[in-house]
């Protein structure tokens, strides 16, 4: 028999969504025990990390730097590892390092002035403070001026969040592995606007006309004013998420968002 291709995971650090429901809950820690799996609901540095919930659930984990999988009960679990069904099996792979270790980039950004960066796994979002108004973004790129957006926002994602709020706008889908930094326009006043795809080496920066917002993976925002501007690069930590072996990108991209129709 071939090794296990990852270390023998025994312990997890429990991290619940709000108001989970009680019996997801109970039927989670009954398949911990089960396995005989230690487990808390207090995570450590260096632990691994169990987001029972839905995909936000596991972004705000995996900001933190520590190795996550995410068991689903919310709407979507687009990068979760599995659901409550199946989660007795997956722990049980876990404790026999039978499991993929998935690397993926984050990005990190900060406003003139401040102390530490911005962390996010999916995507920062400039947007308008206003729901009137457009939005002129000037966009540098290694420090040279590459765009002028005319806009109600600009998404920059990482490749793992090319398939959240960038796909819903025409953006590009790009493999959650590769390392690149994509930006996508949110409704551009220009038919020539189109998104760009960036290797994840560069240093972005962008000024704005007008105070905006910059939402974090669509769960924190901060304010962004005329006199500030906004660097932006690939983090140093990498999101660390824990998967089944046998889980497919593409068969996944299939099911949640229908490609192909009726088609196997």
């Amino acid at each position: 028999m071939n090794p296990p291709p990852s270390p023998p995971i025994a312990h997890v650090h429990v991290i619940l969504k709000p108001l989970t429901p009680p019996d997801a809950l109970h039927t989670l820690e009954e398949a911990l025990r089960a396995v005989g799996m230690g487990y808390d609901f207090s995570p450590q540095p260096g632990g691994v990390l169990l987001c029972l919930g839905g995909d936000g659930t596991l972004l705000g984990a995996l900001r933190s730097g520590s190795a996550c999988f995410g068991v689903h009960v919310g709407n979507l679990g687009f990068l979760t590892a599995t659901n409550l069904a199946g989660v007795g099996e997956f722990l049980r792979a876990l404790q026999a390092g039978f499991y993929r270790v998935e690397k993926h980039l984050m990005l990190e950004a900060w406003l003139d002035n401040q102390d530490s960066p911005f962390v996010c796994a999916n995507d920062l979002v400039i947007t308008r403070k206003d729901v009137y108004g457009i939005l002129e973004l000037r966009l540098f790129v290694e420090g040279v001026l590459a765009n002028v957006y005319q806009v109600d926002g600009l998404i920059v994602a990482t490749p793992l969040g090319s398939s959240a709020y960038n796909i819903s706008v025409g953006g590009s889908v790009v493999h959650p592995l590769c390392q690149n930094i994509l930006l996508t326009p949110i409704a551009p006043h220009s038919l020539t606007q189109r998104p760009l795809i960036l290797g994840a080496h560069v240093q972005l920066s962008v000024q704005t006309q007008k105070t905006c917002l910059i939402v974090l993976d669509g769960q924190s925002h901060h304010l962004m004013r005329p006199d500030q501007e906004l660097k932006i690069q690939q983090a140093i930590p990498q999101a660390t998420l824990l998967q089944p072996l046998e889980r497919n990108y593409f068969q996944v991209l299939r099911e949640k968002f229908s490609w192909g129709g009726g088609y196997v």
